[in-house]
This record gives C-alpha cells, structure tokens and sequence, in this order.
C-alpha cells in the first residue's frame, strides 16, 4: 500500500483523517465529524480515500460519479463538488491533505477501516471487523449503490474481488502449520463469517469444536453448513465433511486435517476440445456452440486450473504456466428421437483414467440448470469439494423467456463467424430476443458489439456518431441489467473508446478485468484496449497474462496481440502475430504489411498490401469508388486509437508497404 503503517500512524497521532468505508460512511477530521451536504461529494471523499497516495484521475472521477452527463457537464459538476469539499476540510484543519491538481486529485494520509482489514491480512493477523460481521466485503460504502449507475457497478466489482482476496488470504492462514492451532481456528471462523458455505472452513471449526470436547458446537457447525448449502447451491456437504462429521457422532477422534504441502503456481489444465456433433440438425448446432461457450466461461473463473479452448493440449513452458495434472474434458452431443443429448469424459492425461462422466439431455428449459450441475460435478470431481466461491458465480440462472435465450445463441453464432452477408439477420435475432425479454442483458451486449464491428466486418462502410450514441446507449443499458457481466462491461468500454471517451471507457475495461480476471478474452479485449489508448506496458502486461492463460491462442489472439505489438513499436512480434492469422479478419493483412515494411522486408511488405487492397476492392461495401487511397483511409478510421504517434506510425506504415491514405486525419472520424 502506499500510505504506509508508520505514516498513517504519525497522521494518527496528530489527529488526522479517520473514514469508515465498511458500512454507513463516517468522516473524521481532526476528531470532529466532516459534515457533507451531496452524497456524490460523499462519494468522491470515499473513492479519494482508497486511491491513497497515487490519487485519481479527475476524469475518471468525474465518470464515475456522473456518468449519465456529458464529459463537460461532468467535470463542471466535480469541480462544484470539489469546492464543497475544500471547503469543508478547511473549517476543520484538514485542507493540507487535500490536493487538486490538473489531472489527478489526491487525498493523503486518510486511515480506513478498510486499508486496516488489508494490512492485518497482509501481516498475517485477522482484524476483529472479519470475525464480527458477516460478508463484510459486502457492506463496502453501504447505501451508495444508488447514486450513480457508474458507481453500482463499481462497487459490485470491488466487494467481489475484496471477498476473494480476502478469502484467499485467510484460507492461506488456515492452512499455515507454522500458526498456532488458536490462529489457525480464527482464520476459519472468519472465513465462514465471510462465505458461510467454505466447507474446509467448517471442518476446521468442527474439529476444533470436538477436540475442546463441545461436540454440540462441533454439530452445530455442521448443521449451519448444511442450510447454506442448500439454500444457496441445492446440494449436500462433501463426503470429506460428512466423513468427519460420522465421526464427530461416533466419538471417534477426527484424522487431523491434511498438512498442507507449499504452495507453488503450479495449476491444473483443463483441455476442452470442440464439442463432437453426432447427426445434430443444423437447426440445433447453435444450442451446441453455445452451451460449450458458456461452459468455458463458466470454468474459467475457477482459479484452481485454467482452460485451453481448442483441440489439443500443448506442451507448456514453465515461462506460460506451470501444468500439474492435465485433463481433458470430451463432449459428444447427440440428437435422436427429437432429443440433444450430451455425453460428458473428463480424462486424466497421464493417467487415462476416466475421472468423471454423465450424460444429460439438453433442452432449453433446463439450460441453466444443467450447465450449473456439470460445473458443480467437474469441481466436486477435481477439487474433491466444492470452491463455493467460485461456483456461486456461476450458478446465476437469469430470468429470461427460452425463446429469447435461443434467439440470443442463434446470433451470436452468426455473428461469431465475421460474415457481412448475415449481419442484418443477427440483428434480427437479437431484437426479437429483447422484445421478449427486455430484461435479458446479453441481446443489448451483442447489439452494441455489431456497431462497434460493423465497419470493420463492411470493408469501405464508416463509422458514424449516431451509430456510436446508439451502440453507448445499449452496452449502457446491458451493464444496467447485469452490473457483474464482464461481457456487458467490455462491449461498454468498446462504444465509448469508439465515441473517444477514452477515460469513461478504462472505468469499464478495468471492471470488466476484475469482474474475470482469468478468462483470456477478457485479458485480451482489455490489452487491446489500453494498447489503443497509448499504455503500451499495461497492454503488454495483460497479453502476456492472457497468452498464460490461453495456452493455445486462437486466430483471434494473435490478431490483437499483433495490433498490440505494432503499436508499441515491436515490429518482430507485430509481424510474427500476423503471419498466423492469414486467413483471418482483412484488416490484419494491413498491419502485416506496415510491421514487415518497418523490419525491411519491402518485398513481402508489397505483397501482402497488394493482397489486402485487393481484397478489401471484392468485399467493398463503401458508397465511394474502391481506390487504394480509399481503401487506406477506411482502414486508417477502423481502430480508436488516441495517440496520433502511435496512428501516424500506422499510417507511415502502410504508406511504406503500398497503402496510400490521403486526406486520412487523425480523429477523423
């Protein structure tokens, strides 16, 4: 952190700033209570406050709380609201740790009930809030969700990933043979006040209840598991907790838990080739498309392994990830006598023992339910109990009408496949899907995705403000009806960085990260975007995560890690991404040209541009006449990127390899 134990100790001591974040806000300063009249200033007080010393950028400030304004009626409003708070720290002698500068607001040293949560975890001690309070994770600025869209959505994220850092942290002390068995037991105690379903947590409980001899408290325990369980996941404890608890009731002394072994990076690879189809109509390919799709994003959040999506498992470098045990999860899908059936292996490697296997039916009606049962029994089979934390997130069943859901799935693969000529009946699909359910988010992410991609799949068609206002106003709406969709949030950042809203657009990229922080897309979509936006380190941090991740990068990958590695001047890698995607989108053909022109290799350079602007001239959909200078302009328009350097080195690019753009502008668009 970077306000320091012993200097938020000194300020302390002096009197100070003191914020309670954990519940109803409090400010105090210099001991007497800062007195607020706006909610939002109360807002901005609290987001300052976590920034600590690196502080916030008034832009971002400015779209989190008054996101529904223009950025210049935003900002006109923060700096009302700025006035009030300089103000009112003044009357109080607090005007010194307050600092507005021309981009950046910061407000240093604060203490919070917050950062002192964080640092006992970090010292390895478990601060009092976590044994008193349920979900306290939770109760983070309680009561501000209604202030802002923009801040709702925030907050969602952030209590969601305090509850897993924190879980990690604590399981980590529970397991700690170097603690003292009383340490160990507060850990679990906390950790159930923070997820009442963590069995491990429970177990220790028990068997600690046991061994003081309060068999009834040892009980209890259990009793309490059981009806989270069910109310919350409609299933049982493992049998390793019902193992202990036969035990308990026998009288028998309980096998002391399992000493834990140092913790390595080592993960768990999960292979999930493409589904095989056996004799399914092509009326119902698209449920098996889209049920595998769903699937890997549901396996993906567990942090216990990671997902390759595609059809074989690589050898892996120790530089990507360390592998342990390598699984392969097969499906075959069948239809017969009018019903899609799913036959399910998941397969040890190494082994080849066949470590699960089920066979489900799937149908609409029981879509949701039989994605959350296979995720379940995949966990249960691997982590030999359930990592209720995760799982939870993926047991959402949304309210919305079949025929909607199957209308959403029939789009997204149309729109899947990149092909201009079925673009208006994936819009289509995906506006009948929201007549029926207006409340299903997915249809408005998908809507937004085609205007933000139209231009790119239409080679000579233009980007256009009324279609940016639209494509804002449906990713708006998306993020509104599910705030913890990572989709939602990536297609949101999209509109806006295709609207030059750069700075609102980072709020949402960033949300969409730590809303799934393990899913390559995700990682790769974000790179993408802050490569785009001139942060060429943070872009290249999250595609070397992503291609972690990934571990068998799809075409798609290595068309925005090329674009990524262009842009950030490695022509090598820009050029060594695109020459595997020659059958991939027109538009990486250009940057293939530029970054080979850029490493001297004109000859190739020529050829592959002269293979774009042919191309483009076949599939042009442009009102005016395919030339090369119109062809290099419409690429130049395709991307949002910010920095005129970084797009004049595209352009210069290009223009070297035979791709002519006159009269092409920066923010021409």
């Amino acid at each position: 952190m970077p306000d320091g134990p012993e200097r938020r100790g000194q300020a302390a001591q002096q009197g100070g700033m003191s914020f309670r974040l954990l519940g109803n806000f409090d400010a105090q300063v210099n001991g007497q209570e800062l007195r607020l009249r706006g909610r939002k200033t109360q807002a901005l007080l609290a987001v300052l406050a976590m920034a600590g010393q690196a502080g916030e950028l008034r832009a971002r400030v400015a779209g989190l709380l008054w996101s529904e304004s223009d950025e210049d009626r935003a900002r006109g409003t923060l700096r009302q609201s700025l006035f009030e708070l300089r103000g009112a720290l003044s009357e109080l002698g607090g005007a010194e740790a307050f600092a507005a500068e021309r981009d950046t607001l910061r407000l240093y040293p604060v203490e919070t009930d917050l950062r002192a949560v964080q640092d006992a975890l970090a010292e390895d001690r478990i601060h009092p809030l976590l044994i008193e309070r349920t979900a306290l994770a939770q109760s983070l600025l309680e009561g501000f969700e209604d202030i802002d869209p923009a801040i709702r959505t925030w907050l969602l994220g952030l209590r969601r990933g305090l509850t897993r850092q924190w879980s990690r942290a604590l399981e980590a002390l529970m397991q700690r043979t170097d603690l003292t068995a009383s340490h160990r037991l507060e850990a679990a105690q906390a950790l159930l006040r923070l997820d009442a379903t963590h069995e491990a947590a429970c177990r220790e409980v028990m068997r600690a209840a046991h061994a003081g001899g309060d068999t009834a408290g040892a009980l209890r325990a259990y009793e309490t598991l059981w009806d989270a369980l069910a109310l919350e996941h409609d299933m049982e404890p493992s049998a390793q907790t019902q193992a202990l608890v036969a035990e308990i009731k026998a009288g028998t002394a309980p096998a002391p838990a399992p000493v834990a072994k140092e913790r390595t990076p080592v993960r768990l690879a999960i292979l999930v080739p493409p589904f095989m189809a056996l004799g399914v109509s092509q009326e119902r390919s698209h449920l098996v498309d889209g049920f595998r799709h769903e699937l890997i994003a549901c396996l993906t959040r567990f942090r216990e392994w990671f997902v390759v999506d595609g059809p074989v498992l690589p050898q892996i470098t120790s530089e990507m990830v360390r592998v342990g045990t390598q699984m392969t999860l097969e499906v075959r899908a069948e239809e017969a006598g009018g019903q899609l059936g799913l036959v399910l292996l998941l397969r040890d490697e190494a082994s080849r023992v066949m470590v699960w296997s089920d066979r489900y039916t799937l149908t609409l009606e029981d879509w949701f339910e039989t994605r959350r049962k296979i995720v379940s029994n995949i966990a249960v089979s691997l982590l030999g109990s359930i990592a209720t934390a995760r799982l939870a997130e993926t047991n959402t069943i949304p309210d919305v009408s079949l025929a909607a859901h199957d209308k959403w799935l029939r789009g997204q693969k149309i729109i899947n496949m990149f092909r201009p000529e079925d673009w208006r009946r994936a819009e289509a699909l995906f506006t009948e899907a929201i007549g029926e359910a207006p409340a299903y988010s997915p249809p408005y992410s998908s809507l937004a995705q085609m205007d933000n991609a139209v231009h790119i799949a239409h080679p000579g068609l233009r980007r256009t403000r009324a279609r940016e206002i639209q494509a804002i106003q449906r990713a708006e709406q998306a993020v509104l009806l599910d705030p913890v969709d990572s989709r939602a949030h990536l297609c949101l950042g999209w509109s806006l960085s295709m609207a030059k809203r750069y700075d609102r657009a980072s709020t949402h990229m960033n949300e969409a990260v730590k809303l799934n922080p393990l899913d390559p897309w995700t990682l790769m979509a974000a790179a993408l975007f802050n490569a785009y936006g001139g942060e060429h380190d943070n872009a290249a941090e999250l595609a070397k995560e992503s291609l972690k991740l990934s571990a068998a990068p799809n075409a798609a990958h290595w068309v925005y890690q090329s674009a990524i590695a262009y842009l950030r001047g490695d022509d090598v890698l820009a050029a060594e991404a695109a020459g595997r995607t020659l059958n991939a989108a027109l538009p990486s053909r250009a940057w293939h040209a530029a970054a080979l022109f850029n490493l001297g290799r004109e000859e190739e350079a020529r050829e592959i541009a002269r293979g774009f602007l042919a191309a483009a001239r076949m599939q042009w959909y442009g009102t005016e006449e395919p030339t090369d200078e119109a062809i290099g302009s419409w690429f130049l328009h395709l991307f949002p990127i910010a920095k005129e350097r970084d797009w004049s080195r595209l352009r210069q690019g290009i223009a070297g390899a035979g791709i002519p753009s006159a009269g092409a502008r920066h923010h021409g668009w």
